[in-house]
């Protein structure tokens, strides 16, 4: 998948050419608007991935923690699935892609805006985590399948 920057996001037209204001005035106009958004190519539905296509269609968003050694090694620490009380670390072998996300910023008690890290684990698992940028905490949003 690649990265999409924000300024290719806000270059992209926000509407078909020809279209002027108001956007929405009939049933018609409405669904051509969304199909041309629906185009564009930053935009991707979770009905329409691939299996093993490499991106992620569901969040779980388990908390985690990132750990760094003194030796550089860097490793994935949270709890062991199926209400294990253990703790399962795993070595991030590297960094695969970064980006941003920043959603809800209207809405201060749901507003989002973390890190995301898609990292491959030793033993061959890629997934994806997050570093919320204002309470510093990791999350593990899911599995790449």
């Amino acid at each position: 998948m690649p990265v999409t920057m924000v300024s290719e996001i806000h270059r992209y037209p926000s509407r078909p050419p020809g279209f002027e204001e108001p956007l929405f005035p009939t049933r018609e106009s409405r669904r051509a608007v969304a199909e041309h958004l629906a185009r564009a190519p930053w935009l991707s539905r979770g009905s329409e991935l691939d299996r093993g296509s490499g991106r992620c269609a569901h969040s779980r968003e388990e908390s985690s923690h990132v750990l760094r050694r003194a030796d550089g090694r860097v490793y994935m620490v949270r709890r062991c699935p199926k209400g294990c009380l253990r703790t399962c670390k795993k070595r991030i072998v590297r960094v695969l892609q970064r980006w941003r996300e920043v959603s809800r910023w209207w809405e201060p008690e749901r507003s989002v805006d973390r890190l995301v890290f898609r990292v491959l684990l030793a033993g061959g698992a890629v997934v994806d985590l997050a570093l919320d940028r204002a309470s510093r905490e990791w999350l593990l949003l899911g599995v790449v399948d």
